[in-house]
């Protein structure tokens, strides 16, 4: 074998080593890359976690909630005989507090029976500051209805839309988000 051959061999497996070299360096920059996008990842899911929790937060802090308050004791009404049907449609006069910290607004209230859905009076009321107290509305007497409730529904100055739900029975509070679903239908 001559010097020449014996160069070329060396020279064909110093490229070997020089391409495997560079296919080696190749493989650790992409498992470098891949990690780096794991970690990137890891990041992005924790600052979208932090994202979320601060719209929470800031939504909170505007949120208005509702309560129905115990009713207004009014004198009774003399009511002549030939109307005695008047003294049941409106036994008692209610009013809402804004027990939360941001305004109350599109307040409207529903009277209704829980067990059939029905809705039989319907109203609405101005917004409502933190803390405010709304006039005072009539409602249908609530022994008149076995399962009777009264729901109020309103929006925080976002458009978020909430609800309380009243049960006259259990003088009971339900509070949620969105659209009422017992009202739905």
């Amino acid at each position: 074998m001559s010097t020449f051959e014996v160069l070329i061999v060396v020279l064909n497996a110093a490229l070997l080593l020089a391409n495997l070299l560079i296919a080696v360096i190749y493989a650790a920059i992409l498992w470098v890359m891949v990690q780096q996008r794991r970690v990137m990842d890891q990041q992005l899911s924790a600052m979208q976690a932090q994202l979320q929790e601060i719209e929470r937060t800031r939504i909170a802090a505007h949120r208005p909630v509702l309560r129905v308050e115990p009713p207004i004791q009014v004198s009774p009404l003399v009511i002549p005989a030939s109307l005695q049907l008047l003294s049941s449609l409106f036994a008692e006069l209610r009013q809402v507090r804004n027990i939360g910290v941001g305004v109350a607004l599109n307040v409207r209230y529903f009277f209704h029976d829980l067990e059939t859905g029905a809705v039989s009076n319907i109203g609405s009321l101005a917004p409502l500051g933190a803390g405010e107290l709304s006039p005072e509305f009539p409602v249908p007497s609530p022994p008149q209805l076995p399962d009777a409730a009264l729901t109020v529904t309103y929006a925080d100055i976002f458009g978020n839309r909430y609800w309380t739900l009243y049960h006259f029975a259990s003088q009971a509070h339900s509070f949620g988000e969105g659209e009422p679903p017992h009202l739905r239908g």
